[in-house]
């Protein structure tokens, strides 16, 4: 059905409209400050008549308020009820979230479940300590996947060709003295995450972290997200990073995903 095309954007159920509607509300959610007119219409490519529509509308419908004095937009909370919805329909969230918590308590660090969306990974749950260096991370943060330990194990769940695609359409920038750029790199990397299982992130993302991602699978054997722990460099080095965060983050990877009804192949005799 035409529905099912390999390319949404060509079919006739495709609504632009509402496409830029939502890319409008994408551009106010990343920029996470007031911003004008100008800056939604040149971020999307569009005229400045029709983003005032777009914003017209979302102000109208509660979604976005405008400031009077100085003319700038900024989402309003009505907009968290969309998120409050997806977390009480979620599967996904709601089985995780008893599992990260509880790896919290036992181990004392943070952990956190992300998806991928496009060329970036989007934070679902985190359930932090006081310990990590808090880098501004919360549940609709956005991250590169080139560069963070989930992304890579979300990546390396992608038939080849689509991973390395999406490498290419990223702009991938040197975050710190360690990140890898190099699309040749980091197809090695992922072959080596997707043969191991787990992905390790040492200062890539920021020089103070060191993480160790696995992936959930759902019922249907299909990653469904990726979990990670997240530690401070200076208390982990690359020896305690394997023998304590690799086995702690793949149990509780596996732990969610039988919970979300995942059975493991049976090894043939």
């Amino acid at each position: 059905m035409e529905y099912l095309m390999a390319d949404p954007f060509q079919s006739r159920y495709f609504i632009n409209s509402l496409a830029r509607g939502l890319a409008v509300l994408g551009v106010l959610a990343d920029a996470g400050e007031a911003v004008n007119l100008t800056f939604i219409a040149n971020s999307l490519g569009i005229s400045m008549a029709t983003a005032y529509r777009f914003m017209y509308t979302l102000e109208s419908l509660g979604y976005v308020e405008r400031d009077p004095d100085n003319r700038t937009y900024q989402l309003k909370p009505k907009i968290l009820s969309l998120g409050h919805n997806y977390f009480n329909s979620s599967n996904l969230w709601q089985s995780a979230h008893p599992y990260l918590l509880k790896a919290c308590r036992e181990h004392g660090e943070t952990f956190n479940l992300a998806v991928l969306d496009d060329i970036n990974i989007l934070y679902i749950d985190r359930v932090k300590t006081q310990k990590i260096l808090d880098i501004n991370l919360e549940i609709g943060s956005k991250l590169p996947a080139y560069c963070t330990s989930m992304g890579r194990v979300l990546l390396a769940a992608l038939p080849i060709d689509e991973a390395q695609e999406r490498l290419r359409q990223t702009e991938r920038k040197s975050l710190t003295a360690t990140t890898v750029t190099s699309l040749e790199s980091l197809m090695s990397i992922i072959d080596d995450v997707r043969r191991q299982g787990y992905a390790i992130n040492s200062g890539e993302m920021a020089p103070e972290l060191r993480s160790v991602a696995a992936p959930v699978y759902n019922s249907d054997g299909k990653v469904a997200a990726a979990v990670n722990i997240a530690v401070n460099a200076s208390q982990y080095d690359e020896e305690r990073l394997r023998r304590e965060a690799v086995p702690a983050v793949i149990g509780v990877a596996g732990a969610i995903s039988l919970a979300l009804g995942y059975q493991e192949p049976r090894s043939k005799k």
